[in-house]
């Protein structure tokens, strides 16, 4: 309770004072930016562990979907934690349509007014008191309190809004099919959840996965290689795989200097000195692919296989 207390009590600073938290990781992602569906089964989870960075929760609900059973979370962000409590609630009540309607902040037929909807929250409540209290009291004290309008803007990141492109990136949201099943097996779910920020983390558990999502273009290619070689060295099983990069719009064997505003762009620099931890590279869809009805895979990922 103390924890949820000093939580809140930053959330309701955050949105009263109109302005965004300084730290970029306090902010809530809706949805993840990379195409999770994409890369997914380059690793194997059925019945095996995962650590897992990503505030949207997408990536533990699409592991579970593929069988995933012991899944941890890392994430800097307290918030996340809620806000994933919040969404594999809305899965358990609520139809494909009315979690996108809850959801998402553009559907198909455009701006959702309907975003957060205090009715559809109070449909779902029961489920969240189930799954996690502290989720539902913040969530409650948040959405009674503020407008929507407020709480999207100062407290959710929205990078990734477009509703074809979400549905594209989850294999849970890609059909009523997909979402059903999920909804179906997601009573049983369990994960665990660190609050720490990743390079802080101090612990000789071990996993068989390891997703570090699309951290590379937060840090230097120098934190990445020495993060690297901690979980390698520390949480990485034998055998077990590791997404070391997730980056958008590249060309792997391209000789250009890429992107000049994040390191790991670099790739010819990337490939040298990341050799010995990239084991595959797969191109995957990107959001311009899919708006855009291109055959082409524009985005890329790094794997390490142990």
């Amino acid at each position: 309770m103390q924890n949820l207390k000093k939580n809140l009590k930053h959330a309701n600073k955050i949105l009263l004072r109109n302005k965004l938290d300084e730290n970029v990781f306090m902010r809530i992602y809706s949805f993840p930016t990379e195409n999770i569906s994409g890369y997914i089964d380059y690793f194997d989870l059925k019945n095996r562990s995962l650590l897992t960075v990503g505030s949207s929760g997408d990536q533990i609900l699409n592991a579970y979907f593929k069988g995933c059973r012991d899944i941890t979370l890392i994430d800097i962000n307290p918030f996340a934690n809620y806000y994933i409590n919040l969404k594999i609630a809305g899965i358990l009540t609520f139809t494909y349509q009315e979690f996108q309607t809850f959801f998402f902040r553009w559907t198909e037929q455009g701006f959702n007014i309907n975003r957060f909807n205090l009715d559809l929250f109070h449909k779902l409540s029961n489920n969240l008191k189930a799954i996690d209290y502290d989720s539902f009291y913040f969530f409650d004290k948040i959405l009674t309190k503020y407008s929507k309008a407020k709480i999207c803007d100062y407290l959710m990141n929205d990078e990734q809004s477009n509703s074809k492109i979400i549905k594209k990136f989850n294999n849970y949201l890609e059909s009523e099919d997909s979402y059903n099943y999920l909804k179906n097996i997601l009573k049983d779910i369990y994960f665990k959840f660190i609050f720490c920020n990743i390079f802080d983390f101090k612990s000789d558990l071990k996993f068989d996965n390891i997703f570090l999502s699309n951290l590379c273009t937060r840090i230097g290619i120098f934190e990445l290689k020495s993060l690297l070689e901690k979980l390698n060295s520390n949480n990485l099983n034998e055998n077990g795989s590791m997404l070391i990069a997730y980056l958008w719009d590249i060309d792997f064997e391209s000789n250009e200097e890429g992107l000049d505003w994040k390191e790991i762009y670099r790739m010819p620099a990337t490939r040298l000195y990341l050799k010995e931890y990239i084991s595959e590279h797969h191109d995957v869809e990107g959001e311009y692919d899919i708006l855009l009805d291109k055959k082409s895979k524009s985005d890329l990922v790094l794997v390490y296989k142990k």
